[in-house]
């Protein structure tokens, strides 16, 4: 967003500015804005956004938001957020149904229910090339946890890129 429009909505209290800093590293400062309680208000009645994005981890996300800025506009187009790719695994599980596949299906449903499978980050497609999962992992990211995302990026026939923060 260009700054002008920025200085805007914080003017009308939509959102706040904030700095966002890694422990230890005063030089790697960012300048990050929120939504406030008036701009999330906004983003349910105006927007219908039920469940606006919260961020937990600012590292986590602005490594997300890195990325979905280095792609082009074509690429951003193709952009599926973490909940978008709920819906898109479960749209791959109904499709096994009515295949027939209900062994598969079933398999697949109970791993996600039992934490084994875990959505990725985002999936996207590059120019040229097919989807592919993106998921930001963190030090708090222990190897079931990779594990998970990985395999449901094999289960939706995907590769899956990995960014450590």
């Amino acid at each position: 967003m260009r700054d002008k429009c920025i200085s805007a909505y914080e003017k009308d209290g939509l959102v706040e500015r904030s700095i966002y800093s890694q422990p230890g590293d005063r030089e790697g400062d960012q300048t990050v804005f929120r939504l406030t309680a008036a701009g999330r208000d906004l983003c349910r009645h105006e927007l219908c956004m039920t469940h606006p994005y919260s961020a937990q981890n600012p590292a986590h996300d602005l490594a997300i938001s890195d990325r979905y800025f280095s792609l082009t506009p074509e690429e951003r187009d193709t952009w599926k957020t973490e909940s978008e790719c709920r819906d898109i695994f479960a749209e791959h599980i109904r499709q096994l149904r009515d295949q027939g596949e209900e062994a598969r299906a079933d398999e697949l449903w109970n791993k996600l229910q039992e934490g084994l499978l875990s959505m990725p980050d985002a999936i996207y497609q590059p120019q040229g090339g097919p989807a592919i999962c993106f998921e930001v992992v963190t030090n708090n990211y222990g190897q079931e946890e990779i594990q998970a995302k990985e395999d449901t990026a094999q289960a939706l026939g995907l590769d899956i890129e990995f960014s450590k923060v």
